[in-house]
């Protein structure tokens, strides 16, 4: 969702250690090709194994309630009935993996891609304003940039969730750092004069819909406080 528009620079340098780092941690969490290949094959074995099991229950109910009639005892114990059957439901546990493989992303080549040409982009943005929530369980703050109407950037602030009197600064200008093969953000700073936080909100909203860290938000400023809180 970024908007380029939006954006005051744009620079390419090499990535620093830590970044390359993080992109290391990345990669040890991403399925490679050959994980990816064995868990299609082994999804593969496991949906054709289970239509099996399904096929089997519904042959014996139907053998069950047709076992009067000798005319569809016949057509049901055909052979090239249970030759479709095997076939369909081989075609299910195929056409269940191919659609795994083709709508789950696979980002293991884009993050490799980065590390081996050690490259990242900064992008600077101009903050307009800022609104603080305080999430309830741990007491830690989200802070939400106000880039323009439509768009807000997201970050947590994770050392409150421990140290309550933990200073963490917003400036005027935000620069994130990002991977532009698997386009994860690798680093996030501010620079500029200090935004004045007035007040903090209570976040009410259920975990399972806040906000991703280091995220931009498809909301209106406008409608934030009343989402969130």
């Amino acid at each position: 969702m970024k908007k380029n528009n939006l954006i005051i620079t744009r620079s390419q340098r090499a990535s620093t250690e830590g970044e390359i780092e993080y992109l290391q941690h990345l990669l040890l969490q991403s399925i490679s090709p050959r994980k990816r290949l064995l868990k299609a094959i082994l999804n593969t074995l496991v949906m054709w194994g289970g239509a099996l099991l399904v096929l089997l229950f519904v042959s014996s109910t139907i053998n069950y309630l047709v076992s009067n009639n000798e005319m569809l005892t016949k057509l049901v114990s055909f052979p090239g009935i249970q030759s479709v059957f095997l076939a369909g439901s081989a075609f299910y546990a195929l056409f269940s993996t191919y659609r795994w493989l083709t709508t789950t992303e696979n980002s293991y080549p884009f993050i490799l891609q980065d590390i081996i040409e050690g490259q990242v982009f900064d992008e600077t943005y101009y903050v307009q304003e800022v609104c603080r929530f305080q999430e309830p369980k741990l007491g830690g703050f989200i802070y939400f940039l106000k880039i323009s109407e439509q768009n807000i950037f997201v970050t947590y602030d994770y050392l409150s969730q421990t140290e309550s009197d933990n200073i963490f600064l917003i400036k005027q200008k935000l620069i994130l750092s990002h991977a532009p093969h698997c386009n994860h953000f690798v680093n996030l700073q501010f620079t500029g004069e200090p935004i004045a936080i007035n007040a903090t909100f209570p976040l009410t909203l259920p975990p399972d819909k806040w906000p991703l860290p280091d995220s931009w938000l498809c909301l209106p400023w406008s409608d934030l406080k009343s989402y969130l809180n």
